[in-house]
């Protein structure tokens, strides 16, 4: 099938092209990273399947190459679930694969099969489950990137959160509703150009984003325990600051109910902004929950290893050390210590009992 080529689809190439390039670069800048961890590669998948998901769609291509519906429907699904994947490793230190997290590629697997195997008049109800799960998808990553922001410690992560929540995850799934209710067919002339430049933007504005970001948006929290200040870049001001934050923590403050980065600011009397860098930058923390947290967590295996404690509820630990219930207390403690407080307790009375 011949292309002729229009205005509209002059500028769509090169935009397309500018796109391609961008996410190139950011590729690049990826895989020359010394330490590839799981940030840069699910960033790197991402990037992968929207340079692909461009070509696929591209008027020329589809004119001339006619790819399967499988494959380009495939190509889209997967660049959605790779953005997912890269939000779960960007705003969670501790993020590590899980069985869980493969649950999309589960159900997306035979929808994409329904979608473009089935006979046409099958294909609408697959497609419209497509568009459900990329829904979830789309609602768990703008939960997932303003849940903790509040609580964040990383600047370049709270502002990217709200661009990211707000803009690519609302344009993405327009691309993949728009091409579904297609049934496979290229969009229009004037759509492709949409696309394209809209695409143009948020890749040019994610690349100029990561492609200036600190070192410490990399860095993932690998060490669970309390860590000590790192004075050396910080004045003599800040040093003295940091002490009277980290006493009146480890004074019990850290006990406090629902202590928010706010109310440590308030009792402090230290503006917030302030407070975050002092702790981001003297005691290497990226979120203020697991600042906390540690803090909670080291009292606890103190406490479940006391045997003067060993007839005390786990929820009542739980309370007594801040939490409001005992899920986030258990999924906290396990998190951390890779066992519920119920086997870390059993395992610490049963060796003092052997010795």
């Amino acid at each position: 099938m011949s292309f002729e080529l229009t205005l509209a689809g002059f500028i769509d190439l090169i935009l397309r092209g500018g796109t391609f390039g961008i996410l190139l670069l950011v590729i690049v800048h990826l895989v020359r990273r010394p330490e590839f961890n799981l940030l840069c590669g699910t960033g790197f998948l991402f990037c992968v399947t929207g340079l692909v998901e461009i070509i696929l769609n591209s008027p020329p291509v589809v004119a001339m190459l006619a790819p399967a519906d499988a494959i380009t429907l495939a190509t889209e699904q997967f660049h959605f679930i790779a953005m997912w994947w890269f939000v779960l490793a960007l705003f969670d230190d501790r993020f590590s694969w899980r069985l869980r997290h493969f649950w999309p590629v589960a159900v997306a697997i035979p929808l994409v099969a329904g979608g473009s195997l089935f006979p046409e008049a099958w294909r609408w109800w697959f497609n419209i489950a497509l568009v459900l799960l990329n829904a979830t998808l789309l609602a768990m990553i703008i939960h997932r990137a303003l849940r903790h922001r509040s609580s964040d410690l990383v600047n370049e992560r709270r502002s990217f959160s709200l661009a990211l929540a707000f803009s690519v995850p609302p344009f993405t799934l327009f691309v993949f509703f728009t091409n579904l209710m297609g049934n496979g067919g290229p969009l229009n002339d004037l759509l492709c150009a949409i696309y394209a430049a809209v695409y143009f933007v948020l890749a040019l504005g994610f690349s100029y984003w990561l492609t200036t970001l600190t070192e410490e948006l990399f860095q993932r929290s690998g060490d669970v325990s309390v860590p000590t200040v790192a004075r050396g870049g910080l004045s003599a001001a800040d040093r003295l600051e940091l002490d009277r934050v980290v006493k009146a923590v480890e004074a019990g403050l850290y006990l406090e109910p629902g202590l928010t980065i706010g109310g440590l600011a308030a009792a402090l009397h230290i503006p917030e902004h302030r407070l975050r860098r002092l702790i981001n930058s003297g005691l290497g923390h990226r979120n203020f929950a697991a600042f906390v947290n540690d803090y909670r967590i080291d009292e606890a295996k103190r406490r479940l290893s006391n045997p003067e404690m060993a007839r005390e509820q786990i929820i009542q630990h739980a309370f007594s050390l801040g939490y409001a219930s005992l899920a986030p207390f258990n999924r906290a403690f396990r998190e951390r210590v890779g066992v519920s407080p119920t086997e870390f307790r059993e395992e610490a009375l049963t060796r003092m009992a052997a010795e």
